[in-house]
């Protein structure tokens, strides 16, 4: 799939102009973390979550994986998305009447 997105990607680029397209192979043992798919905010106009990752529009939706980070700061964001899921575990559990 990674080969035919290429593909696609350089015969855009060549119908738009480009005389040389260097497409960058990611190495094939190499991984990827998607993320920042569900903005965080206070403004449900321009964020998915609020602060706590549950969703504007749906009541009681959490989210807690990679999609509320935004970008990251290092190689593996699988430790910070470990710890916005155990913070926000630990927000329902706390308030749980509330919710």
């Amino acid at each position: 799939m990674l080969d035919h997105g290429i593909a696609r990607a350089t015969e855009v680029l060549q119908a738009a102009g480009a005389r040389d397209v260097h497409p960058y192979r990611v190495p094939k043992l190499a991984g990827w973390h998607l993320m920042g798919t569900a903005r965080t905010g206070l403004d449900p106009t321009q964020s998915v979550v609020d602060s706590w990752g549950r969703a504007h529009d749906v009541p009681n939706l959490f989210i807690v994986d990679g999609s509320v980070v935004a970008t990251s700061g290092a190689v593996n964001v699988t430790s910070t998305i470990q710890a916005i899921a155990l913070r926000t575990a630990n927000y329902i559990k706390n308030n749980t009447r509330k919710l």
